[in-house]
């Protein structure tokens, strides 16, 4: 709720927030009882709570896209423990409006131990930021006109999706250039839950992201040779990250020894992509359990 109420307020028109709840039919139940009982103004933007079947953040961001997106000048994807800053949306929306060859924009973090290292990094050298950005409608229509998804169980989707947008959709006819393509600014932010790291659960989610994170190395390397060596178009992916892998390593053996060589984890998520997976749910359309204005 915290996260809907500062999109709410960051909205300076009325404006529909999605939430997208994959794979806890129990929460999206519970989370569209809360936003019920709560008081909201009539000026409000309308909430729409989404049951998807599958848990999986790049399966649910493909629904979003082709199934429930409602059309606007600018789409703002929010993470879900994600507070944006009342002036997030208004300020990234006239980012893009000055940047017409953009066709997505971010912010930029400022807490967390490594958030000044990204922020700078990010303002010089360009790059998109998973928990807060935004696309253009002309890009959400040409992801759509595409067909473009995100391959399921993939963890790098920020990092997927801003590759594509880098070579502007085609790496056949447009080099990198992820600088003049995503817009970054500098005063767009947000805040996140501090995090206490002393918690059992805390300790436990935190190896499991560094696990995530060696899967992530080898879903890298796999996209850039996708889209930056070989040229391909980014509709084309595989339907899972387990294929793009996997494929990779089939047909470039040298350059993920390499990277196993250099990140001993990776070897755990090669492992990993090897174990199959239940994706019939993917099939499943996003179920509608609330709107409320």
């Amino acid at each position: 709720l915290l996260t809907i109420d500062a999109i709410n307020e960051a909205a300076l028109e009325p404006t529909i927030i999605d939430v997208m709840v994959n794979g806890n039919h129990k929460l999206a139940i519970d989370i569209a009882e809360l936003v019920t009982h709560t008081n909201r103004s009539p000026s409000s933007s309308v909430v729409r709570v989404w049951s998807i079947a599958l848990g999986d953040k790049a399966h649910a961001w493909n629904q979003y896209v082709h199934q429930v997106w409602p059309g606007a000048k600018f789409s703002f994807f929010v993470d879900g423990y994600v507070r944006v800053n009342p002036n997030a949306l208004k300020l990234l929306a006239e980012g893009l409006t000055s940047s017409p060859s953009s066709l997505g924009g971010t912010g930029v973090p400022t807490s967390g131990r490594t958030a000044a290292n990204l922020r700078r990094q990010m303002l010089a050298d360009g790059g998109s930021h998973g928990n807060f950005f935004a696309l253009t409608e002309d890009t959400m229509n040409q992801l759509r006109l595409k067909q473009f998804k995100l391959p399921l169980g993939i963890y790098r989707t920020d990092a997927t999706l801003g590759a594509a947008l880098a070579f502007r959709l085609d790496p056949s006819r447009h080099k990198w250039d992820v600088k003049g393509r995503i817009f970054v600014h500098p005063q767009v932010t947000w805040t996140t839950p501090e995090r206490k790291w002393w918690r059992y659960t805390e300790v436990k989610s935190q190896f499991k992201r560094i696990l995530r994170q060696a899967q992530g190395v080898l879903e890298n390397k796999a996209v850039e040779s996708f889209l930056a060596h070989q040229k391909r178009a980014p509709e084309n992916l595989p339907r899972t990250a387990a294929e793009l892998v996997l494929d990779w390593v089939k047909h470039y053996p040298e350059d993920a020894k390499a990277v196993m060589w250099r990140t001993p984890l990776s070897r755990w998520a090669l492992r990993k992509f090897h174990e199959p997976r239940d994706w019939t749910s993917a099939a499943n359309s996003p179920q509608l359990i609330l709107v409320i204005q």
